[in-house]
């Protein structure tokens, strides 16, 4: 969360609500990744890369980010903004993403990767996740009606004790995109105060030495989940990835089945007619044979 308070309380992560798939346990991630591995071993090579390639380029090819009220639900909103700003705001690669899942990040079950969750609340012990901002604001709302002030909210969890000044309403607070750019800004300072990037991610939690090594610890998780692409992003989740493969596969083996089929009957109608010609020139040689044989009989009668 970010912070300005020299001492600032820690911050945990918000608890998994009961409506949200839990985090599974590295067992039955195990299982998962295996068998993962095995439907794509029982999927052509060419197939399956096809389908990648084209996943990647719909979700690279994206030139504008889209509008909120264009995604079916809220799981790439946070990737999409930091994906994006890391590219146009001079903060390197992965380090707002990765910063994402350490502030709001939850497992989609879905997607098989932990993502960034834009309705993301805080405040001190409790954290939760919402199914859409509305609730999330009301929830705020609730908590300020009770005199709580301590609350960080969105993508980057933007604390509204220290920060909530920085956006004109409460609905800002929550866009992505402002919530990120704001992000962005605090990030850039901290890097002019300490001249180091490690340093800045540090102290985006807590300037305090020991809340900065537990966050660090925290960051460099996310970081790996990144870097190796187990992070989700605006790509179609792997399970849908390898649906549609299979999708194609049976489409495929549909249609040679349908030419198989086409040729079968076609090479049977050919030797059907072949025959059938066969009969009839046979039946009229001998027919003619016949009437051969009649005139000289005949003939040899007179």
């Amino acid at each position: 969360m970010v912070q300005t308070a020299p001492t600032p309380a820690p911050c945990p992560r918000p608890h998994r609500p009961a409506v949200l798939s839990p985090e599974p346990s590295r067992r039955a991630g195990v299982a998962r990744r295996m068998a993962r591995r095995a439907t794509l071993a029982s999927i052509p090579g060419a197939i399956l890369g096809l389908v990648l390639a084209g996943a990647l380029g719909v979700a690279s090819a994206r030139a504008q980010p889209p509008s909120e009220h264009q995604y079916a639900s809220a799981d790439d909103l946070c990737h999409d903004q930091t994906s994006r700003q890391e590219q146009t705001s001079g903060v390197p690669l992965h380090i707002l993403t990765a910063i994402s899942l350490v502030e709001s990040g939850r497992w989609d079950e879905r997607r098989q990767a932990r993502i960034a969750w834009p309705w993301t609340v805080t405040s001190g012990p409790d954290g939760r996740f919402f199914r859409t901002k509305t609730e999330a604001i009301a929830h705020v709302r609730s908590l300020q009606a009770r005199g709580v002030t301590n609350i960080d909210v969105g993508c980057m969890q933007i604390n509204l004790r220290y920060h909530g000044d920085a956006f004109p309403t409460l609905e800002k607070a929550f866009e992505p995109r402002a919530n990120v750019a704001y992000a962005v800004d605090f990030l850039t300072r901290l890097h002019a105060d300490t001249g180091s990037w490690t340093r800045a991610v540090s102290r985006y939690h807590s300037g305090t030495p020991h809340l900065a090594r537990r966050y660090m610890k925290k960051f460099r998780v996310a970081w790996r989940e990144v870097q190796d692409g187990r992070a989700a992003s605006g790509a179609p989740p792997m399970r849908d990835i390898l649906a549609r493969a299979a999708e194609i596969e049976a489409a495929s083996q549909a249609e040679r089945a349908r030419q198989e089929a086409e040729r079968a009957q076609a090479q049977a109608e050919a030797r059907a007619y072949a025959e059938s010609w066969r009969r009839d020139k046979l039946a009229a040689y001998l027919a003619r044979r016949a009437e051969v044989e009649a005139r000289r009989a005949a003939a040899g009668a007179s």
